[in-house]
């Protein structure tokens, strides 16, 4: 059963369904390195239970939790080591006081822990909070969605689907495929790629050609389990 709605994501839903349709493209990719990677991280993708044909909304229901922030305050089971983590405060509580002087020391304890962090925090990017989801995106990720969704555009809607078209018939296909959307908010060129002819032109073909060699590299990083990882 999915849990919660409520239970928070760390990045916003549209990081994780463009890294689900990266990896869908990855599963039919004949690119080597692709392919390659994607041997050592099927283990790591098992618990998705994704194949090329799986639709986005109805797989996000029964599997957002796998993305949902899973830090709570539990008991540690008989003989458990709690793993070092910087967003953690461990705590030894003898249960022979009573509950009230138990609360009282508690919170102090609590008090002074957040109060060290928020200073550690204040000096060092290295005590950020740490994401504690199954799966989160690589830092920095979400700042860029706009730039890796078009790229994932350009490379399997145009340049995936039109494998014979190079140059300015694949630039002109990437006009079609953006002007003829239904929604009209998506109906739209993205400005590298639009041109004014001539010169101009060779300029919005050499931005087709980067947004087709950056999603490669993004496809070979969500092989190997990154999303989006450098690109």
């Amino acid at each position: 059963m999915e849990p919660s709605r409520t239970v928070p994501l760390t990045y916003a839903r549209e990081t994780y369904r463009l890294w689900f349709e990266y990896l869908k493209v990855a599963l039919v990719s004949r690119h080597p390195e692709v392919i390659q990677a994607l041997k050592g991280s099927l283990a790591y993708y098992q618990p998705w239970e994704v194949t090329p044909e799986t639709k986005f909304d109805p797989w996000w229901k029964t599997h957002r939790h796998l993305f949902a922030e899973n830090q709570t305050i539990r008991s540690l089971e008989p003989g458990e080591i709690a793993q070092p983590n910087t967003g953690l405060l461990v705590l030894e509580i003898p249960l022979t006081q009573s509950a009230t002087i138990l609360t009282r020391q508690v919170k102090v304890i609590i008090q002074n822990a957040i109060a060290t962090r928020e200073v550690l925090e204040s000096k060092s990017l290295k005590a950020k909070k740490a994401p504690t989801a199954l799966y989160y995106p690589s830092e920095g990720s979400e700042p860029k969605l706009d730039a890796v969704r078009e790229m994932l555009t350009v490379y399997r809607d145009v340049y995936l689907a039109n494998p014979k078209l190079r140059g300015e018939a694949l630039l002109d296909a990437a006009h079609v495929l953006y002007l003829g959307r239904k929604n009209k908010r998506w109906a739209r060129v993205p400005m590298a790629l639009q041109h004014a002819g001539m010169d101009d032109k060779v300029r919005a073909m050499r931005n087709l050609r980067r947004y087709i060699q950056k999603a490669e590299k993004v496809l070979v990083n969500v092989a190997k389990g990154q999303f989006p990882g450098e690109y």
